[in-house]
């Protein structure tokens, strides 16, 4: 019995670790796609707005 019930905490434990760092690892992929999108969004806008610029200089 004590053995049946040690070992059923010890699953119940490695369970816990491995959905914990799942969702952890899930977590962190969607964040980082959602604020890649915004960087990447934003940083395209800098590089229109500089091109513009150049292009009015050179005209």
């Amino acid at each position: 019995m004590i053995p049946q019930l040690i070992a059923g905490i010890g699953l119940v434990t490695i369970t816990f670790e491995l959905v914990s760092g799942a969702a952890a690892a899930g977590t962190g992929y969607g964040l980082g796609r959602k604020y890649g999108r915004k960087l990447c969004t934003a940083l395209d806008k800098v590089e229109s707005t500089v091109v513009t610029s150049i292009d009015k200089f050179r005209n």
